[in-house]
């Protein structure tokens, strides 16, 4: 199956047409299936209210779909979002009056390549199926957003694999508390299947684990972790924010599904708690900033 992940802004009344509800929380979930193409669509459902919501329906995503027919402080901030997450796939909604617009506003973001598009929602369809979606086969990594306990399974928890592949009775570590647990069972679109490759939206049946024991953001992985509590180096500062930082300054990790407290300290950002080095950057975010996303800190 070619699975492919999108996140969604603004554009209810498109995905709710071609796409049934699914998991709801501050960050709600479509899934629609056509032949061997199964969509899962986020929608970012407490934002504007919580930053985290949009930041953690972002990152799994391959692919953006932007409403901006309505162009607003919160449109600007979400455009940021994805230009600092790096996510060049999408398709911006427009109507031929603000064409110009937004060209000249994604002109030189990671968005410029957006198509521009005016049509119904199954035309939409369409052009999604159109998008190459770049798969990474090096690492196993799957991130959990979703977490219970069901009677007669045990604890179940849905997520992403963002690379490589995950197996029913593979063995894996989870990340932040680096216990192995065994996926006993693996389930898309409600139909049990034997292994789950890279953009695949999964529900996983987990051995050796407690939904108490499980946090949104953490990773499932066939290899150890590398940890982090603090970040040394200059933070990059998006070119729309005007901002200095100094020390005490209170910012969050607001990527890798997980909104976490630091401080600025010393030219170097200081983590409440670990982090797991997944990738080669973390974004940040502040309230005190508008936009409140506003920049990124190499590993």
């Amino acid at each position: 199956m070619n699975s492919i992940n999108i996140f969604t802004y603004n554009s209810t009344d498109y995905v709710r047409e071609v796409a049934k509800v699914g998991t709801n929380s501050d960050i709600l979930l479509y899934h629609r299936k056509d032949g061997d193409d199964v969509m899962t669509f986020t929608e970012p459902v407490k934002y504007p209210e919580k930053i985290s919501s949009l930041t953690d329906s972002l990152f799994p995503s391959d692919v953006s779909i932007i409403n901006a027919n309505n162009i607003d402080r919160n449109f600007g901030e979400v455009i940021v979002a994805l230009d600092l997450m790096e996510k060049n796939n999408g398709i911006i909604i427009v109507n031929d009056e603000k064409r110009d617009m937004i060209k000249k506003i994604i002109s030189n973001t990671n968005l410029k390549n957006y198509r521009l598009f005016t049509g119904r929602p199954m035309e939409l369809m369409d052009e999604l199926k159109k998008i190459q979606i770049k798969r990474n086969a090096d690492k196993n990594l799957t991130v959990i957003d979703h977490f219970f306990k069901v009677k007669g399974v045990g604890t179940v928890a849905l997520g992403f694999v963002l690379s490589g592949k995950i197996e029913k009775h593979q063995k894996v570590i989870i990340s932040d508390i680096d216990r192995e647990i065994e996926i006993k069972s693996i389930q898309m679109n409600d139909v049990d299947v034997e292994t789950a490759g890279a953009g695949s939206r999964v529900g996983l049946a987990l051995k050796n684990i407690d939904p108490s024991d499980i946090d949104r953001g953490m990773i499932l992985s066939d290899k150890p972790f590398e940890y982090q509590n603090e970040i040394n180096g200059k933070v990059n500062v998006h070119s729309t924010v005007r901002t200095e930082l100094s020390d005490n300054y209170e910012v969050f990790l607001s990527d890798m599904m997980r909104y976490q407290r630091g401080k600025f300290e010393n030219d170097k950002i200081i983590f409440e708690n670990k982090i797991p080095v997944i990738k080669k950057n973390v974004v940040l975010a502040s309230n005190n900033i508008i936009p409140r996303v506003f920049g990124t800190i190499d590993f």
